[in-house]
């Protein structure tokens, strides 16, 4: 493709951002909404102030305001906070409170709008970027909700089973003299494999364990599938919706 038809492409693509990026005026503070699109598939805005030293470009605290109400609070833990922290870092872009922003001037505007724009979707899109830590967080949040209803247990605990082989589980909760051992799973994502891997230990594992039962946490933050539900409910394992947590949290309490 020779030059000019490639300098007609950018130019193009430029003509196209320009056309779909609208500005509003809120109270002395510009609102741009821009063709970049968050999970939700809604359009991303970022707001501009004029500041004594120049500009103070941020996201109003949406992009972390969304991840919380969605059952994700990535402030709750040090780890959390230095896992949001790494992204924002390598865009140059500050966490202030649940704001994400930057400060320019009017050189380096459009280079500093950019940057923050690019946090703003690595820190939307972290969870899908890296299903490992979709995991990890889920189990956190597993664990910080029971601590905060009093539920004593001990953490990522390793039973035999009746094969000889261990079989790890995030938390054991101790039996009391009203209810029996209670194991429990924290699952991000229900799919096949886990249903497999869930099934197996429990049945390998319950004829070691007398009268414990199984609680599974299931994220539902996505639609979670009702046959892979009750495959696993079938052998005796209780499932628990996160959107449903506070129904269930006496059954693990007592």
């Amino acid at each position: 493709m020779v030059q000019s038809a490639c300098s007609q492409l950018v130019e193009s693509y430029v003509r196209w951002l320009r056309e779909r990026i609208s500005t509003a005026d809120l109270d002395g503070v510009c609102e741009i909404t821009t063709p970049f699109l968050d999970r939700h598939n809604d359009h991303m805005q970022i707001y501009v102030q004029r500041t004594e030293s120049g500009l103070r470009l941020t996201d109003d605290g949406y992009t972390l305001s969304d991840l919380e109400a969605s059952g994700v609070d990535l402030s709750s833990t040090p780890q959390r906070r230095a896992l949001m922290e790494s992204v924002t870092q390598g865009f140059g872009v500050k966490v202030e409170g649940n704001e994400l922003l930057v400060h320019a001037t009017l050189e380096d505007f459009p280079r500093r709008k950019h940057s923050l724009l690019q946090a703003m979707l690595a820190v939307n899109d972290l969870f899908v970027l890296a299903p490992h830590r979709v995991v990890s967080v889920f189990r956190e949040d597993v664990e910080r909700f029971l601590r905060e209803r009093g539920v004593r247990f001990s953490h990522s605990v390793k039973l035999p089973g009746r094969s000889g082989l261990d079989h790890h589980f995030d938390l054991v909760v101790p039996p009391s003299l009203s209810r029996p051992e209670r194991l429990v799973q924290a699952v991000a994502h229900l799919e096949r494999p886990q249903v497999a891997s869930l099934v197996y230990a429990w049945t390998d594992v319950h004829p070691t364990r007398g009268d414990a039962e199984m609680h599974v946490f299931l994220s539902d933050e996505t639609p979670v599938r009702p046959d892979l539900v009750g495959a696993v409910e079938s052998f005796g394992i209780h499932t628990i919706r996160w959107s449903e947590r506070e129904r269930h949290i006496e059954g693990l309490a007592a």
